[in-house]
């Protein structure tokens, strides 16, 4: 197959032109468009598919070797997210997720716990986290972690410390259980981020003005008795109770139960969810923690589409490095899509792109005048 250039991966990435050399700015746009638009993402069938690639270690180098700027290519990253998000109310939604990898030789792979299958997976596990506007969703730069790194508690406190820093005004700040870490909400506090999150029930709370401290788990049993009111988000019902409170060394909040009512009756879909903001209704905060399920969906579409989960290298270099560029393959679609007003999945992004690319190069070739010239362009593509 052969990898026509796709005109808007160089455009929405010249950005970070001066992050890389000229040649390894090549390779960067050639990669990304090969994660688009390539069924085998790996760095040796995009060599092969591309005319302008002469060997495959070339573009390997780019991810595994060369000198890369990943802070002077992030804080243009940032610096570009700045400008369009602009004054617009931005919720910063972190996660993580994991690719199972195994072989003895390749880096920083262990076992970690899957939530979904509730089983211990060998492989590698990202912290991943997107920025979120109605009308735009980007994603930073995931992060590898392992017993090697930072805890992911201290990758989000970092992560919100850089934000602050590139002037990216976060308005609230979403995540689940697992991350309800007091010192992590302390820290949004602190940049007068709201937090909305979800807590486990093995959590203490005290009620505003009582002295001591109950089960979550105790009140949310209780509340299935109590009358509750109903809020419906979307196509789902939820009967909601709420209580301001105290979580242990933390500020008066709000506790929202929800339980999600099918076929007229409570089910055992139960969540609870804290806000920072006493003052937020319920409804909203239910609605606002919504938007997280959105993090579920991007870590589905890379991995899906874009390659995320085929990391064919043994280097941690190179599997970071493939990790920041199937982020950067995701904006490049998000980017087009915003800029076209097009609403269109990632998966069918991939293919407009990529056929519009090869009638492009058709096209380019067909209008050359000179038949000598022609032909020699026709060579170089298809034949070589």
């Amino acid at each position: 197959m052969i990898l026509a250039r796709i005109k808007e991966v160089i455009k929405n990435l010249s950005f970070s032109r001066k992050a890389f050399t000229k040649q390894g700015f090549r390779h960067v746009n050639n990669y990304v468009s090969g994660l688009i638009a390539l069924s085998k993402k790996t760095a040796k069938k995009i060599t092969e598919a591309c005319p302008d690639e002469k060997h495959s270690s070339a573009l390997s180098r780019i991810l595994t070797e060369a000198k890369f700027e990943k802070e002077s290519f992030e804080k243009r990253y940032l610096k570009k997210i700045r400008f369009l998000f602009g004054n617009f109310a931005i919720y910063l939604l972190f996660d993580d997720t994991i690719v199972e990898r195994n072989g003895k030789f390749v880096e920083e792979t262990q076992k970690h716990f899957d939530h979904s299958t509730n089983e211990y997976v060998q492989g590698h596990q990202f912290f991943t986290a997107i920025l979120y506007t109605p009308f735009l969703q980007l994603p930073l730069f995931p992060e590898l972690y392992s017993k090697n790194t930072d805890s992911k508690i201290e990758m989000a406190k970092k992560l919100i410390s850089k934000l602050i820093h590139a002037k990216i005004q976060i308005h609230t700040v979403l995540f689940d259980s697992w991350y309800s870490d007091k010192n992590l909400i302390k820290t949004c506090l602190k940049a007068s981020i709201r937090v909305i999150c979800a807590i486990k029930t093995n959590r203490k709370v005290r009620f505003f003005k009582a002295r001591n401290y109950k089960p979550l788990s105790l009140i949310s049993q209780q509340t299935r008795v109590q009358k509750l009111h109903e809020y419906k988000v979307g196509d789902k019902i939820y009967d909601i109770w709420s209580k301001e409170v105290y979580l242990n060394k933390l500020p008066l909040m709000r506790l929202v139960i929800s339980h999600e009512r099918i076929d007229g009756k409570l089910s055992d879909n139960v969540i609870h969810l804290i806000s920072t903001d006493i003052k937020n209704r319920d409804g909203e905060i239910l609605q606002a923690y919504k938007i997280r399920w959105r993090i579920e969906t991007y870590h589905r579409d890379i991995k899906q589409n874009l390659g995320f989960a085929k990391v064919f290298f043994r280097k941690k270099e190179g599997i970071v490095r493939h990790a920041i560029f199937v982020a950067i393959a995701y904006a490049v679609l998000s980017l087009f899509m915003y800029a076209k007003g097009m609403v269109m999945t990632i998966g069918t992004c991939c293919e407009y792109l990529r056929d519009k690319a090869d009638i492009d190069l058709i096209t380019e070739i067909i209008e050359i005048e000179e038949k000598a010239a022609r032909q020699k362009r026709f060579e170089e593509v298809f034949i070589s």
